[in-house]
């Protein structure tokens, strides 16, 4: 938890590239800019104090951020760091802008990285409340609040004494946890959280199997997928049930090249293929036994970025592998769309959402994906459909099918869908880690998983944020929204727009490039239904598609 998006760490190179050296042994706590800056911040942040114009409360936030980073760490960097989220708290709390709070919570979570550290503690809790109120929903103020404690009784366990930071961190929560106990989620929900810390290693197996409740039962390996090729490739281990993971990178064993491999502690091999030979960027997998119980290893042409990370119910670790890191391939970060990813959602056994009449999702967003493409051709632009047919595809290979084709855009088109049989309107999602509890219905939907496991899932994917991706995603996502309604409106009055959303959509996770999820309409809506089963409204979602991609290329 708490590492910082790319573009805060430019921001304080920039920074201090700018800054003059301090030379001697005068340190930046004594430095009469970093001073003011406090000093404006703890004015800015005292009972009744009057807020400035936003402009100078942001630059103040971000110029508390770059301190905190070139103090790099240790009480003084958790000081800037929990400073300048509040600065970026106190803000929302007033415009209720929601990128704002989302900018306190990264600065809280890595204020609260190091428990045992002074300030640390208190740092984490006042996140944990801050998700509670930007979700406004009190489960999740006790899942955070309950993530601190579990990662505070570790801290104290591994520092010396009773009254170490960490350990009167885990001691600090058990009160307002106490006070949130009608809110507690279920089991399962902990469980995830629990398994959650222990893959990336911030709590022990010894301290997440202690309990008279818990029986462990040792996790199996049931099957890996694999999709490769040049530029990248994605590894999808799966296991039937929840298990630790650690992450590693060697020499391969033919003596060239570098091996990424994920240890999976206490996991049995089960009937895996233990030697599998693939071409491109992962020239072969191998699945072996080990002491502490298995290992996936993976064999690489050359050097590569990795992001390693795991997703719920069911269980699966997934590898991710590509030559560049995201927005840092040929193309850079610029606005270039040569090719786009278009995925129909669902499809096969998976029809989806039904409409009152029985029109099935899966038949509109193939019918979509089939008007568009041909669209972005006469564009100039090529085209990879997830699904050309009424087939079952996974969410991971949807993904993996877009990062292999080196797509510059992903557009994942959907049919909404809710309980209430008057909810209509059109809606673009991205991927992100905080969550309503109107989107987390809706992501829970597409997954096909628990509303809980997909907020646990936004939570967990906090460190695998790319500030500048999410931006451009937001910008595209944007941009679509606003086309959508206008190419519908120009024939139906009453459309609705219901917005851009974020939730942690599977389908976007570990996506390369800009990517969005378009709610066309609700399937589940009488009105909209029949709408969505004429052709007439399809072509003008799939203009709607190629309009906004063309603004997102023209810099709009």
């Amino acid at each position: 938890m708490g590492t910082l998006p790319p573009r805060r760490l430019l921001f304080a190179l920039l920074l201090g590239l700018a800054a003059p050296s301090c030379g001697g042994t005068k340190t930046a706590d004594k430095d009469a800019g970093v001073e003011g800056d406090v000093a404006r911040a703890e004015a800015l942040l005292a009972p009744g104090a009057t807020l400035p114009p936003r402009p100078e409360v942001i630059t103040l936030g971000q110029s508390l951020e770059a301190l905190a980073l070139k103090e790099g760490a240790g009480a003084r960097a958790v000081e800037l760091h929990a400073l300048a989220a509040a600065v970026h708290e106190r803000i929302w709390r007033v415009e209720r802008r929601e990128q704002d709070a989302k900018e306190a919570l990264d600065l809280y979570r890595a204020a609260g990285k190091d428990l045992t550290l002074r300030g640390a503690c208190d740092a984490a809790v006042r996140g944990a409340k801050l998700a509670g109120d930007l979700a406004m929903n009190a489960e999740t103020s006790y899942a955070e609040l309950y993530r601190v404690q579990r990662r505070g009784s570790v801290a104290g366990a591994e520092a010396d004494g009773g009254d170490a930071p960490g350990t009167l961190c885990g001691a600090a929560v058990e009160e307002p946890l106490a006070a949130l106990a009608p809110f507690r989620p279920p089991g399962p929900v902990l469980d995830a959280i629990d398994r959650g810390l222990a893959g990336e290693g911030a709590i022990a197996l010894a301290v997440l199997d202690a309990g008279p409740s818990r029986v462990l039962v040792a996790p199996r390996i049931t099957k890996i997928e694999q999709w490769g090729g040049a530029e990248a490739a994605r590894i999808v281990v799966h296991l039937d049930r929840s298990s630790r993971f650690r992450v590693g990178d060697v020499g391969s064993s033919a003596g060239q090249g570098v091996r990424t491999y994920v240890e999976l502690d206490g996991v049995e091999l089960g009937g895996t293929s233990r030697d599998t030979p693939l071409g491109g960027i992962v020239s072969r997998i191998v699945a072996e036994p080990t002491t502490t119980g298995s290992r996936v290893a993976l064999d690489l042409s050359g050097p590569a970025y990795r992001r390693v990370f795991h997703l719920l119910e069911p269980f699966r670790v997934v590898i991710d592998i590509a030559k560049h890191p995201p927005g840092s391939g040929p193309k850079g970060a610029g606005r270039a769309v040569d090719r786009i990813a278009i995925d129909a959602g669902h499809g096969g056994n998976d029809p989806g959402a039904h409409g009152p009449s029985g029109l099935k999702e899966k038949d509109v967003t193939l019918a979509v994906a089939h008007k568009l493409a041909p669209i972005l051709a006469r564009l100039g632009i090529q085209v990879a459909l997830t699904r050309d047919d009424d087939r079952y595809v996974t969410l991971e290979e949807r993904t993996a099918r877009a990062n292999a084709f080196g797509a510059d855009l992903f557009v994942s088109i959907h049919c909404n869908a809710a309980e209430s049989k008057t909810k209509r309107g059109v809606e673009t999602y991205v991927l992100d880690t905080t969550t309503s509890d109107m989107a987390g219905r809706v992501a829970a939907r597409e997954n096909a998983t628990s509303q809980a496991a997909s907020n646990e899932v936004a939570q967990l994917l906090a460190s695998m944020r790319l500030a500048d991706q999410s931006t451009r995603s937001t910008r595209f996502a944007e941009l679509l929204q606003r086309a959508g309604v206008a190419s519908l409106g120009t024939q139906y009055g009453d459309i609705l727009d219901g917005g851009v959303h974020r939730a942690a959509f599977y389908v976007l996770v570990g996506a390369r490039m800009p990517a969005v999820l378009f709610e066309t309409s609700y399937i589940s809506h009488a009105i909209e239904e029949q709408r969505l089963g004429s052709a007439d409204y399809q072509q003008r979602l799939a203009d709607a598609i190629a309009n906004a991609v063309k603004a997102y290329r023209e810099g709009r």
